[in-house]
């Protein structure tokens, strides 16, 4: 995969969401890899190793909490954004609490995703560097 190029996989139940983000990452020149349900995001994060995990925390299958900890059983070592249309501050507070490197509130902010695949490619070629979520 080219230095430049991030595999970014997005889980969200909502095919107009999964839309949106294959259309945007792939304008921006990268690897775009969807998932409909908890499940199948932890198989396929476990087989690509993904740079970074789009994950809505309302998923079939598995919510995004229970993604969040496979993921961390199986050492994934990429980013994970959380994202939901309902932010209360416990839910925020449980996502970073349990590994999230960053949340976003639905409807989508597209400068703020662009950011986010910015930083991470950034982080990718400084590692000491972490994403944030200013614009």
């Amino acid at each position: 995969m080219p230095g430049g190029m991030l595999k970014v996989l997005v889980a969200d139940d909502q095919p107009e969401i999964r839309e949106f983000f294959e259309a945007s990452i792939l304008a921006q020149g990268h690897l775009p890899v969807l998932a409909k349900n908890g499940r199948e995001a932890v198989e396929i994060a476990h087989r690509l190793q993904p740079d970074v995990v789009f994950l809505d925390i309302q998923l079939p299958v598995l919510d995004g909490f229970g993604v969040l900890e496979e993921l961390q059983r199986i050492s994934y070592e990429g980013d994970v954004v959380m994202m939901t249309a309902s932010p209360e501050i416990e839910t925020i507070t449980a996502a970073f609490q349990k590994g999230a490197a960053a949340f976003l509130e639905k409807p989508l902010d597209m400068i703020a995703i662009k950011a986010i695949l910015n930083e991470v490619l950034q982080q990718k070629s400084d590692p000491l560097r972490g994403i944030t979520t200013d614009k």
